[in-house]
């Protein structure tokens, strides 16, 4: 999938919270793979989900919530 296709894309939680939307990625520079996905920005600092966070991306992006993610889910 192309970074301009999931662009923009909603992220919700397993619990069917809204998280935010997407607005970049963060690459693996040395690898060439995506470690995260930026939703915002908060004190010139991205916020981001982890790769490992995701548990599906179709129209929406379903991530992991905390709680499960803490849980090894």
């Amino acid at each position: 999938m192309k970074l301009s296709e999931v662009h923009g894309m909603h992220i919700y939680s397993d619990r069917a919270h809204f998280i935010g939307t997407i607005d970049d990625a963060i690459i693996d520079d040395k690898e060439g793979t995506v470690v995260g996905l930026v939703f915002g920005r908060k004190g010139g600092k991205a916020i981001s989900i982890p790769y490992s966070g995701l548990m599906a991306i179709g129209d929406i992006v379903l991530v992991y919530s905390k709680k499960a993610e803490q849980a090894g889910v």
